[in-house]
C-alpha cells in the first residue's frame, strides 16, 4: 500500500470511529433527555389523575356501601378526562395488584413491578409491532384502602425523533467521511511528495546519475532526511568519481608500464640477437653493447621507482623534528656538483624553523624536484630553493626558469608514467614516475605538490611541511641558530 494511501486510510478510520462514537453518545443523550422530559410530564399527568380518582372514589364510599367494576370504570373514565390524559390508557389494580378495571385492552391481569412501593413512581418502555408505550405505575391510597394505578402514554414520537436523528447523523457521517477521504488524499499527496522526490532521486542514482539531488525544501523531519540524503549522494558521487579516476589511472598505468617495458626490451632483444648471430666490428659491437647497457639502466631505474611507489602506498612513516637549514643544506651539498656540471646555479633563501619531516623521503623529494628543474633548464640559468613559514606551516619552493609546462598538462603531471615531453624524458632516462612519487611523499607530510608554470618562462613547485607543537598544542618556538651547527 502506498504511503499516502496508508495515511489517508488510517486518518479516515480514526475520524469515522470517533465521529460515530460521538454521534452515538449525542443521540443517546438527546433521547435520554427527551425520555426524562416525557417521564416528568407523565408523572405530572399521573398525579392529576390520581388526585381526581381519589376524590371520586371517596365520594362513592360515602354514598355506597360497595363499588363494583362498572362504577369504578365510570369513575376512571371521568378522572382520565378531568386529567386531560388524551390518548393515554389507564388501569386500576387492587391492593393485591390484581386488575379491577381498565380504559383499554392490553393491561396485564397483575402488576409485575417488583420495585413498586407506596411512595415510588415507576415506569418502563413497552415496544411492540403496533406501538411504543411509556408504561407508568404507582400506589394510590384512598381512605383505608390501597389501589395501584397504571397509565400508558404513547411514546412513538420519541422513537420517531430518534430515528430521524440517526438518519440525519448517518447522512452527516457519510458526508464527513467522504470529505475527510478527499481532504486526506490531497493532504497526504502533498505531505508525501518529498518522499516521492527522494524515491525518484534514489532510482536515478541507482541508474548511475550520481549528480542527482533531491529538491526538498520542507523544514520538518523529511527535510532533514533530504539534507542527509543529498549529503550521502554527494559523498557517493565523490567516491564514485574518485574510483572512476583511480580505475582510469590504473588502466593508464598498466598501458604506460607495458609500453615503457616493451620499447627497451624490444631494443635489447634486437641488439642482443645482433651480437649473438652476426659478426660485428669493434665499434658496432660497442654501440650495441652500450645501447643494451643504457636501456638496462633505464629498466633498473623504472623498477626501483615502481618499488618506491609500492612502499609509499603500504607503509606509514614517523615524522621527526629537525631544522630546516640543516635538511636543505644536505640537499644543497648533494645537488650542487650536478648543477655545476650542467652550468646551472642554485640560489637559496631559507628561514630557520623547526619542522616535522621524514628525512630520507624529504631528501628524495627535494632532490627530485631540483633534478626536474635541471632537466628543464638551459646552461647559465638559475634554480631557486626557498623555505619560509607561511599560514602556520613551512613552505618549500623550487623554481626554475626553463621551458615551462603547458597549462592543460598541469593537472596530470603527478600521474604515474605521464611525461610532458616523452622524447626528452626518455633521453634522460626518465620514466614519468618522479613527480608521482614526490606527490605521495608530500601527502605523507600532510600536503600535495602545487605547480605554477608558464611556457618559456619556467616552473615553480611548492609543498608544505608541518611545524611541531608544544605540550599545550601551541606552535613551538623556533631558534635562529641550530644548536648542533
Amino acid at each position: 500500500m502506498r504511503f499516502a494511501l496508508k495515511i489517508s486510510v488510517c486518518t479516515v478510520l480514526i475520524v469515522a470511529v470517533l465521529f460515530a462514537a460521538f454521534g452515538h453518545a449525542l443521540i443517546a443523550r438527546s433521547f435520554s433527555s427527551a425520555l426524562s422530559f416525557r417521564v416528568r410530564e407523565a408523572e405530572a399527568a399521573y398525579s392529576a389523575l390520581a388526585s381526581s380518582l381519589e376524590a371520586e372514589i371517596s365520594v362513592l364510599n360515602v354514598y355506597y356501601q360497595s363499588t363494583g367494576p362498572r362504577m369504578l370504570r365510570e369513575v376512571l373514565d371521568r378522572s382520565a378526562k378531568a386529567a386531560n390524559l388524551g390518548d393515554a390508557a389507564c388501569a386500576l389494580y387492587d391492593e393485591s395488584r390484581r386488575l379491577l378495571v381498565a380504559t383499554a385492552e392490553g393491561f396485564p391481569d397483575k402488576l409485575t413491578y417488583a420495585e413498586l412501593t407506596e411512595k415510588r413512581f415507576v415506569y418502563s418502555l413497552i415496544r411492540s409491532e403496533k406501538a411504543t408505550l411509556l408504561d407508568t405505575a404507582a400506589c394510590v391510597p384512598i381512605g383505608m384502602d390501597r389501589y395501584f394505578l397504571s397509565v400508558r402514554f404513547p411514546a412513538d414520537d420519541l422513537f420517531a425523533v430518534r430515528r430521524g436523528e440517526v438518519a440525519a447523523f448517518v447522512s452527516l457521517h457519510l458526508v464527513t467521511v467522504a470529505v475527510c477521504i478527499g481532504a486526506m488524499l490531497l493532504i497526504s499527496y502533498f505531505v508525501s511528495r518529498p518522499v516521492r522526490t527522494l524515491t525518484r532521486a534514489t532510482k536515478l542514482i541507482e541508474e548511475g546519475q550520481y549528480d542527482v539531488r533531491a529538491d526538498v525544501k520542507s523544514l520538518d523531519e523529511i527535510g532533514d532526511l533530504a539534507i542527509s540524503f543529498n549529503a550521502m549522494a554527494g559523498a557517493i558521487e565523490q567516491k564514485v568519481t574518485a574510483l572512476e579516476g583511480y580505475a582510469k589511472q590504473q588502466k593508464d598505468f598498466v598501458a604506460n608500464f607495458s609500453h615503457e617495458l616493451k620499447t627497451p626490451m624490444t631494443s635489447i632483444i634486437g641488439y642482443a640477437d645482433m651480437l649473438r648471430s652476426a659478426e660485428l666490428d669493434e665499434e658496432d659491437a660497442f654501440m650495441a653493447s652500450n645501447f643494451i647497457f643504457s636501456e638496462g639502466k633505464r629498466l633498473e631505474a623504472l623498477s626501483l621507482k615502481l618499488m618506491d611507489l609500492v612502499v609509499l602506498d603500504k607503509n606509514e612513516f614517523e615524522l621527526t623534528r629537525g631544522y630546516a637549514r640543516r635538511v636543505l643544506g644536505h640537499v644543497m651539498a648533494v645537488v650542487t656538483p650536478m648543477l655545476e656540471q650542467h652550468g646551472l646555479t642554485l640560489i637559496t633563501s631559507i628561514e630557520q624553523y623547526q619542522i616535522l619531516y621524514e628525512k630520507d623521503l624529504l631528501l628524495t623529494l627535494i632532490t627530485n624536484l631540483i633534478d626536474n628543474a635541471r632537466k628543464a633548464s638551459e646552461p647559465g640559468k638559475t634554480i631557486e630553493l626557498t623555505g619560509r613559514k607561511q599560514e602556520g606551516r613551512y613552505r618549500i619552493t623550487v623554481t626554475d626558469h626553463g621551458i615551462g609546462i603547458p597549462e592543460e598538462e598541469l593537472n596530470r603531471i603527478t600521474e604515474a608514467f605521464f611525461m610532458v615531453d616523452k622524447s626528452r624524458s626518455r633521453a634522460q632516462h626518465g620514466a614519468g614516475l618522479g613527480l608521482a612519487i614526490g606527490n605521495k611523499i608530500a601527502q605523507l607530510h600532510g600536503s600535495e605538490l602545487h605547480f605554477e608554470s608558464k611556457v618559456g618562462e619556467g616552473t615553480s613547485v611548492w609543498f608544505d611541511l608541518p611545524l611541531p607543537k608544544d605540550k599545550r598544542g601551541k606552535e613551538a618556538s623556533h631558534e635562529e641558530v641550530d644548536p648542533q651547527g
